[in-house]
């Protein structure tokens, strides 16, 4: 079960992912959250194939959102349009 800050870490995890492929790096500094519930977050996704996660050399390693993912985070903005209303 996921707290409220890894729910709004996947939500800015997917929206990075939806502009394009990006490295754990870029990830960590747009969403400023902490490395233990960025790495949560992205072996969860990982784990449940919202991400794909590809291994190009040791410290080369590119994260892209699937189509599953696509489909979550359209439902979690979905969620935090009606959230805001």
């Amino acid at each position: 079960m996921f707290d409220f800050a890894e729910i709004r870490c996947i939500l800015s995890v997917l929206k990075i992912l939806e502009r394009g492929n990006s490295k754990y790096s870029i990830i960590f500094k747009e969403t400023k959250f902490s490395h233990t519930t960025l790495q949560i977050v992205l072996r969860s996704l990982i784990d449940k194939k919202f991400v794909r996660k590809t291994v190009r050399g040791k410290l080369n390693i590119d994260y892209e959102i699937t189509e599953k993912g696509k489909i979550l985070l359209d439902k979690l903005k979905e969620i935090k349009d009606l959230i805001a209303d």
